[in-house]
């Protein structure tokens, strides 16, 4: 019987991509008027995707131009939040991240 495991990838994250899931449970308190609690699953949520990341299967180039240019792969989180990433050979980093709505194509 062989064994299916998967390697798994080192998922780094840029200073940008820090400070914003840093701030987002206020931002989400203070002017999206969401509980603490709420906020903090939010967030939890997202800190989970993003190391779901670390699995070998990838996205596909961003569509949106910023990032495709600059080689990027792009990850959607429950179809709001978008990670560009890039990859590299013992892992990835996610560079940037952007709610969906303020992205132009």
């Amino acid at each position: 019987m062989l064994n299916n495991v998967t390697a798994m990838r080192k998922v780094r994250l840029s200073n940008i991509v820090l400070r914003y899931l840093e701030d987002m449970t206020d931002y989400m308190v203070d002017e999206l008027k969401i509980s603490e609690e709420a906020a903090c699953r939010r967030v939890g949520r997202i800190r989970e995707f993003i190391v779901s990341l670390s699995s070998p299967a990838d996205y596909a180039l961003c569509r949106f131009k910023k990032w495709r240019e600059l080689g990027y792969r792009c990850a959607v989180f429950e179809r709001s939040w978008v990670f560009a990433y890039e990859i590299f050979d013992d892992g990835i980093i996610v560079r940037d991240m952007s709610h969906a709505a303020l992205l132009a194509e």
